[in-house]
């Protein structure tokens, strides 16, 4: 028999899928081999044979580069301690607190402003390890491989570089360093580094690489990028790691597959690498859950549950910065633990589906969560309702694997929330109904288009050609009409939920009439997008008519919104279309001024 492809599956899928009625999910609730309910004999069994592979619970916030740090009680490592978080994965850069005068003295020398900085970051991270160790918390820093002073760049960069062309890594905030970890002096400089670093901090518990994406804002005065870029210089810096973090020192290693290569998500690649790697206790890698970055329609990694190493699964809460970094609803713990709604066509090429799979395979021996951060920018928020949800669930999940989803979900909002009965009930349909509707309002299950149209806080001028092309208009406007009546019933029930703590009660309140304007505010963008592809495509003239009802309701929504914000303090920032970052698409109001001339308004 002919093996259906992923776009047949999505298909036949979408063929016997109908749109929801107003506040019901846009697809059947799905039914995977993964969703396990709390049968005694499957919970005494995966607590048997597979519970005590779980051994790490870490924590991070991934402050915003270059701004100012979140405040946020997921800072603290005794409220993590108290959380059952065995292990914090700050976002610091060591090799920006160190000297490299037992490598070479005329680097950094004693007196000089590089030195001087050295030192006084240095007695910063002091602090921050001294607060850990006090609460027993820990460390394993998120550390940019290769990060150096720029005196070591200008002085040994040719000699590290050799042959090495130019990768696709990302480098901002100060100067690109293109090395290979195959050069002699690439590899003298790490160990001379890896050495210094456990010198100087002593009580570090171990380190998380992070390779392919640095960020150096807060250091503008050093050079950094990834010594690895193919199998090869991989398998090189593992080993290398290996011996001088995992063997030497007897500290931890959590090596990140994440990068802008194959490691990440082809299981032919990452066991190329990983099987030229002797195990070790104290080597883990690290793989986020998706077959990509944190973005909706893509499969559950095939990477996972592979190989002979083990393995912790990278699960962010605020994920890729695309979903609103809980300034409104947009729950993950059913997705993740089971399986998104899309789960139903997009299967993963790997052992399991979703995370509760996992349990299964021997590989798997924690979770990494992201409390906040991932990103850049805003929206900023001010209460942490929406997130703590998430991470609690993720958390309970840790603690409790056997249960399903939904107990686990009941249990967090009895004990962090005080929900029961009713309102509970409610609260549980606002969730599954949040991750639906930020889905299809955002994107479309009917055309490929480009995820990074609205990341962070940004609008940008989404190209939905393809969706015209593809002859899908009329279905990708059913499904954002659809995805705006779920989030009028949220809104709806936000308002009947009645939650112990009243500062809690308004955020939701008010967050989720903040998600119902954002997604029709992106409805009228779906709009505008679409008729101005109709046009290009179809070389015919702009409906001005159509257009213009677009314009004034994009116009009123945004007076609604800003009202909203300047109502309530607890109001999270608002987006703009007047800028964009590292987005797919140039701001939105550059096309909507044209749009504007053109319906001579």
């Amino acid at each position: 028999m002919k093996k259906n492809t992923k776009e047949q599956s999505r298909r036949e899928f979408l063929g016997k899928a109908s749109l929801g009625l107003a506040g019901v999910a846009l697809f059947p609730a799905l039914t995977l081999k993964s969703e396990m309910k709390n049968f005694p004999s499957a919970g005494n069994e995966l607590q048997n044979n597979r519970l005590q592979n779980l051994k790490y619970n870490l924590n991070m916030v991934h402050h915003n580069p270059g701004e100012p740090p979140f405040d946020t009680k997921y800072n603290d490592p005794g409220y993590l301690l108290k959380q059952g978080f065995n292990g914090q994965i700050p976002k610091i850069f060591l090799p920006c607190a160190i000297s490299y005068n037992s490598y070479d003295a005329e680097l950094m020398t004693v007196g000089s402003k590089e030195y001087s900085e050295a030192v006084e970051y240095a007695k910063k991270l002091d602090r921050l390890i001294e607060a850990a160790k006090k609460e027993q918390m820990p460390l394993f820093p998120f550390t940019d491989l290769l990060v150096v002073p720029k005196s070591i760049q200008e002085k040994y960069g040719k000699e590290m570089m050799a042959d090495k062309k130019e990768s696709v890594e990302s480098v901002l905030g100060g100067t690109k360093l293109t090395v290979s970890i195959l050069q002699k002096r690439t590899e003298e400089i790490l160990r001379a580094q890896i050495q210094a670093i456990f010198e100087r901090f002593p009580d570090l518990d171990g380190l998380t690489t992070r390779y392919g994406e640095t960020y150096l804002h807060e250091f503008p005065g050093y050079a950094g990028g990834s010594p690895a870029t193919n199998p090869t210089e991989h398998i090189a810096l593992i080993n290398i790691l290996r011996e001088e973090v995992c063997v030497k020192r007897n500290k931890k290693l959590f090596y990140r597959t994440w990068g802008f290569g194959q490691f990440h998500t082809s299981p032919s690649y990452y066991l190329e690498v990983t099987n030229a790697v002797e195990p070790h206790p104290n080597l883990i890698f690290s793989i986020k859950h998706v077959q990509g970055d944190f973005v909706r329609l893509h499969p559950f990694n095939p990477c996972l549950g592979r190989g002979k190493h083990q393995q912790i699964v990278e699960i962010s809460c605020n994920p890729a910065g695309l979903y609103g970094k809980n300034a409104h609803p947009y729950y993950i713990g059913k997705g993740v633990i089971e399986g998104w709604e899309e789960f139903a066509w997009l299967k993963s090429e790997g052992p399991a589906l979703c995370l509760r799979d996992l349990l299964k395979c021997p590989q798997f021996v924690g979770i990494w969560t992201w409390a906040r951060g991932d990103g850049w920018a805003g929206p900023y928020i001010t209460n942490e309702f929406w997130v703590d949800l998430n991470i609690q669930v993720i958390n309970q999940f840790y603690k409790e694997p056997w249960l399903s989803e939904e107990v686990l979900f009941d249990k967090v909002a009895g004990q962090r929330f005080g929900v029961g009965g009713e309102n509970l009930k409610k609260l549980r349909d606002l969730c599954l109904l949040s991750a639906s509707a930020v889905m299809h309002g955002q994107t479309t299950v009917h055309a490929t288009i480009r995820d990074w149209w609205c990341r962070d806080e940004y609008f940008s001028a989404i190209d939905l050609k393809p969706v015209v092309k593809a002859d899908k208009s009329r279905e990708v406007l059913d499904e954002k009409v659809d995805a705006v009546r779920m989030w009028k019933e949220i809104e709806r029930l936000a308002r009947e939920i009645h939650l112990p703590n009243q500062v809690d009660q308004e955020f939701m309140e008010v967050s989720s009439n903040y998600g119902r304007i954002k997604f029709q505010i992106i409805e009228q963008i779906w709009k505008m997008q679409l008729l101005a592809a109709q046009s290009e495509i179809n070389k015919s003239a702009l409906d001005t008519g159509a257009m213009k009802k677009c314009i004034n309701e994009y116009d009123r929504l945004w007076t609604e919104w800003r009202k909203l914000n300047s109502d309530y303090a607890c109001c999270p920032t608002l987006y703009r279309d007047d800028v964009q970052k590292y987005c797919a698409f140039p701001p939105f109001k550059e096309v909507l001024v044209n749009y504007r001339k053109e319906c001579k308004l």
